[in-house]
């Protein structure tokens, strides 16, 4: 079964997913508040937003992976790469718009946030007897 017959088979994974990217494309667009977020985020490594960065695309690998019922590691690598070009599309998207700023560093929290959701969803999986 492709991907696609997948996806058609389980519609509502599909639009749970589409109202994710949705939602992280309106918080990706959106003006950000007067001063910003606090520049420490948790343990003092990075700044907070990194952290979100990380976050909103782990959510993203999984649920991309939870969408297409991905077992294989080659399954649950292309809602890694399809998440993570998703996150370097919206750093480009936000280089155009005047109150927003591109940044590689973003980038970077977004493609490993991605990998963690699908590692995440790949363990899941496999701990629980490869369902999908």
């Amino acid at each position: 079964m492709s991907h696609l017959d997948k996806l058609r088979t389980h519609p509502q994974r599909t639009l749970a997913v589409f109202a994710y990217v949705a939602v992280v494309l309106i918080a990706s667009v959106i003006s950000t508040p007067a001063g910003g977020l606090s520049p420490i985020g948790p343990l003092g490594l990075v700044g907070l937003d990194k952290w979100l960065h990380a976050v909103g695309y782990a959510g993203l690998g999984f649920a991309l992976a939870f969408a297409v019922r991905a077992i294989r590691l080659r399954e649950v690598g292309g809602a890694i790469a399809v998440a993570g070009l998703y996150g370097l599309c919206i750093e480009f998207v936000q280089a155009g718009l005047p109150y927003r700023t591109f940044s590689v560093m973003d980038m970077g929290a977004n493609v490993l946030g991605a990998m963690l959701g699908g590692v995440l969803w790949y363990v899941v999986v496999h701990r629980e007897g490869r369902w999908g």
